[in-house]
């Protein structure tokens, strides 16, 4: 089994994140999707990071 870990970068649309892991899980077996979500920052300045783990064979 392996594992692919991806980001979602800040410029990065949601679509655009959507599309890269889509485009990876295509082409594989999957196994399992681990999600995750935490905010970051101040209430001026508040950032959400997105990260996905993909576990395949």
């Amino acid at each position: 089994m392996k594992i692919k870990l991806f980001y979602q970068k800040h410029k990065q649309s949601l679509e655009e994140f959507e599309n890269q892991v889509n485009d990876f899980m295509a082409n594989i077996e999957v196994i399992d999707v681990k999600y995750t979500e935490a905010t970051s920052g101040d209430y001026e300045n508040l950032c959400t990071d997105t990260g996905l783990l993909v576990l395949y064979k």
